[in-house]
């Protein structure tokens, strides 16, 4: 199947196209020419279909000169459908048209693929190049030779052998189904494609005028839906199939760029919306129900996409989106029609008829059974009655609606007359049950209230937690932080001195790379343990800076106090011995301290950078040793 064909069915709910699909085309060595005889006696029209030499270009830089040159490696197609996928890479094809009468013929040659971004011909005969097209998509409409949906290039056929050149490159797929027309029986072809497709596209308008009248008398949602899937199928299928670059918007090539995916999604999110309310999802399944609507919402998405995001990315999204959805829409009628509901078999025959189209078409085109006016046309006489199901599903929901009604008034009545006779018990069930519920509200409410406790219980282990260094289970930077910024503002408000040391281990590396990070967490730990009964004053903080490095707030204390503090911090580091598998291991500290009566323009974070300087001074003074550091806006002389 070549992608035309492939492309007329990628619309919403063809649940059969991603197992059809067309499969690439591989390539062979050939060294050699591919031969078309062309006379006045041969047939209208000639399929060249993989009888051709390609070359790829990844890098798109080959000149006509270049790939015309000996030494090039041709390969010949071994599929029997010139259909390379999505790609990126230019490809060359050449073939042979020989002419064995003694006047020049006049010859078309079609590429029935509408959307490909650049196409290149180029016609040599006796060496010399006699013919030279640049077409594309991206080409206003008016540069076409002829102005035909298809890319339609005239040749003069010199007597003799002509060589033929096409170069394609395209954001999407590369496909080349090339056809050799005379040019009075391509007229004729085209005038009866042009009539089939003003019969499919009356159709389709037909459907969606009548539909829209049944909706001002119902006010029914779902004939909007209807509409809306109708209507952008309609437009996708005359946009991919060229009609509506050549007769609508022939000058808006941006647009054109990316209105087949646009109108392929939009198909796809009115298919879903449709889907979703006809089958009464919400009240069927809701995990069903979940998965259209999110089906849903993807589409919305992808029609925003097709805007901004590239056409090449966009169109794959939405095939990847059209497996899912085209099984969805399928199996979901199947499964409701099987569990009673009457109303979906239309539904599903509507579907089935478009499956059993696209398999008529592919063994076609396989050359599974014969090539004719029915099977080559067989997508167009599915959507036909795809369409006209649809409608049909829709009258038959709203009889069976009715009849649901009405068989529901019926058992109302007869309910009626039980429900009088048990009006009294019910009334009585009901105190009795109003008794119990209260009951019930007591209990639970206690419960609640013991579980709000073991929630406050919780909560607090969970703030100490937060709260505490995993390792040496002294508090922690973010305590730290805050208890910083508490006791400065209780500081400046009372106007007491406020006092932070800075220390951490001397040569902490060295031990780590001495003994192990094991060893330097026990380390860590035992210096925590041994500092932490010297530090017990209501207010006061231990805390673990980061790495080695830890800190201390000293509320109401000077700077000598803090001095004298600090110094038998050192010396009980400096006597600690902390025992390691086996190896007793020995370290000193070095200390910085801030202290000061905090004054405006004074903060927190001065007394970090004031400790941390002090610190780096008895580093520079040999360590193990106490400085401090003068604060900003203060008087107090370092040590």
């Amino acid at each position: 199947m070549n992608l035309k064909s492939f492309c007329r069915l990628l619309a919403p709910l063809l649940i059969a196209l991603w197992f059809l699909a067309p499969i690439a085309a591989q390539a062979q060595p050939d060294a050699t020419f591919p031969v078309f005889e062309v006379s006045r006696n041969t047939p209208g029209r000639m399929d060249v279909e993989s009888r051709m030499g390609v070359l790829v270009d990844a890098s798109r830089d080959l000149t006509a000169g270049q790939v015309t040159a000996p030494g090039q490696h041709w390969q010949s197609i071994s599929r029997p459908s010139p259909n390379f996928g999505f790609t990126q890479d230019a490809y060359w094809f050449r073939f042979q048209i020989n002419n064995p009468n003694p006047q020049e013929l006049t010859r078309f040659i079609e590429l029935p693929i509408p959307f490909i971004d650049d196409v290149r011909l180029h016609h040599y005969a006796g060496g010399v190049l006699r013919t030279h097209y640049a077409l594309g998509d991206e080409l206003p409409f008016a540069r076409r030779v002829v102005m035909h949906r298809n890319f339609v290039m005239p040749v003069n056929l010199a007597p003799g052998g002509n060589l033929i050149y096409i170069r394609l490159a395209s954001s999407g797929t590369i496909e080349a189904p090339f056809r050799i027309w005379d040019p009075v029986q391509f007229h004729a072809a085209s005038n009866d494609e042009n009539l089939l497709q003003g019969t499919v596209i009356g159709v389709l308008l037909i459907m969606i005028a009548y539909n829209l009248f049944i909706f001002f008398s119902t006010r029914n949602i779902n004939y909007i839906y209807y509409i809306g899937f109708v209507a952008s199928y309609l437009l996708f299928h005359l946009t991919l199939t060229g009609y509506t670059f050549a007769y609508v918007w022939p000058h808006a090539v941006r647009w054109n760029s990316f209105a087949i995916s646009s109108f392929m999604a939009s198909s796809m999110l009115f298919t879903c919306l449709f889907a979703g309310r006809f089958l009464k999802l919400r009240q069927f399944s809701m995990p069903a129900f979940y998965w259209v609507r999110a089906l849903t919402l993807l589409s919305a998405l992808l029609l925003a996409l097709t805007f901004v995001l590239p056409y090449s990315l966009t169109v794959r999204i939405g095939a990847a989106v059209t497996l899912p959805m085209a099984i969805t829409a399928l199996v979901l009628g199947y499964w409701r029609w099987w569990t009673g509901a009457k109303f979906a078999r239309f539904y599903c025959l509507a579907w089935t008829a478009i499956l059993i189209g696209l398999c008529v078409l592919n063994a076609s085109k396989q050359g599974w059974i014969p090539l004719n006016g029915w099977t080559e046309n067989a997508s167009e006489i599915g959507i036909v009655l795809l369409v006209m199901l649809l409608s049909f599903t829709l009258a038959d929901q709203i009889n069976n609606d009715r009849t649901l009604r009405l068989n529901a008034q019926a058992a109302a009545l007869a309910h009626e007359r039980h429900a009088r006779a048990t009006q009294q018990a019910l009334i009585r069930a009901t105190e009795d049950a109003n008794r119990e519920l209260e009951l019930r509200v007591q209990s639970r409410t206690l419960d609640l209230h013991a579980t709000l406790e073991q929630l406050k219980d919780a909560n607090d282990r969970l703030q100490l937690l937060s709260t505490t260094d995993g390792l040496t289970q002294i508090s922690n930077r973010a305590y730290f932080d805050t208890a910083l910024a508490l006791e400065f503002r209780r500081a400046v408000r009372q106007k007491c001195a406020l006092t932070l040391v800075m220390f951490d281990i001397d040569h902490f590396k060295h031990v780590n790379d001495t003994y192990g990070h094991l060893a330097g967490d026990a380390c860590l730990r035992a210096l925590a343990d041994r500092l932490r009964p010297r530090i017990n004053r209501a207010g006061d903080v231990f805390a673990r800076f980061g790495g080695e490095e830890f800190v201390v707030v000293l509320t109401a204390s000077d700077l000598a106090s803090a001095i004298a503090l600090t110094e038998e911090f050192r010396a009980a580091i400096e006597s600690l011995r902390v025992e390691f598998e086996g190896q007793t291991i020995q370290f000193t500290a070095s200390f910085g301290i801030a202290s000061a009566i905090p004054q405006p323009p004074l903060c927190a974070q001065d007394y970090l950078a004031a400790a941390d300087k002090a610190l780096y001074q008895a580093k520079h003074d040999g360590r193990n040793c106490v400085r401090s550091a003068t604060l900003p806006h203060t008087t107090s002389e370092p040590l």
